[in-house]
């Protein structure tokens, strides 16, 4: 009977101990199950890269300073298994920030634009500027320029508050270009997604430049945008 008391007893204590668990603890442990996912979408084969699909999640140890949003390319043979350890990793994350009365500072957190799907090292990954080298970052960036000077084929200014002119690094001068803040959501949501690849490739080509550093932290200035004969015009 004393035998019996004392294993209950020792049952309890752990029991007690398990969810009783620092919030330290609680983030290492989800780190762990990032790991596990980086590890599962190893798995997946370049075969066929159009049928993989992005998703994200937050990332980062200590309640959320420097946190990170983590991008996962998905395919349906892991499906069902990233799923189960995404589901893990958030329900630790909570558990953590559930019982941390450090504040947190996701909602400062953007997460870093990506370009697609690759393959590297025989795994698929979510592209992000820091995959590419000088000659890649470079194209890329022009590209980048021209595509966003020339973003509004035929754009038609009826009220000058609706446009914006921001700043572009174009062979080392400051440039700006037009940004039409309408209704038309999927055509504010394209042109930001290039103009946040845009930045973030200037920074990378800084990183791998060190010519190029004085032409990242160039300073620029504001812009207003004015309408003449219908057109847009941003003023000098």
């Amino acid at each position: 009977m004393k035998l019996i008391r004392l294993f209950s007893l020792i049952v309890l204590c752990v029991a007690c101990k398990k969810d009783n668990q620092s919030y330290e603890e609680l983030y290492k442990k989800a780190d762990a199950k990032l790991v596990e996912i980086e590890k599962l979408v190893k798995t997946s084969s370049c075969n066929d890269l159009s049928s993989l699909q992005i998703d994200s999640v937050i990332g980062g140890y200590n309640g959320g300073y420097n946190s990170v949003y983590k991008y996962f390319p998905v395919s349906n043979e892991i499906k069902n298994a990233y799923n189960k350890l995404k589901s893990e990793y958030i329900s630790l994350l909570e558990a953590a920030r559930k019982i941390d009365e450090r504040p947190i500072f996701d909602m400062l957190v953007e997460s870093e634009p990506h370009f697609g799907i690759g393959c590297i090292d025989g795994s698929p990954k979510v592209l992000l500027a820091s995959d590419f080298n000088f000659e890649q970052t470079r194209e890329k960036l022009n590209t980048s320029i021209r595509v966003l000077e020339t973003f509004y084929a035929n754009p038609i200014c009826d009220k000058p508050s609706n446009w914006y002119a921001l700043p572009i690094t174009k062979d080392c001068k400051l440039k700006y270009v037009l940004f039409q803040n309408d209704s038309n959501s999927e055509s504010r949501k394209d042109f930001n997604a290039i103009y946040r690849q845009h930045k973030a490739l200037s920074r990378r080509l800084a990183k791998l430049d060190p010519n190029y550093v004085k032409c990242e932290n160039l300073l620029a200035s504001h812009k207003n945008v004015r309408c003449e004969n219908n057109k847009p015009v941003i003023e000098e």
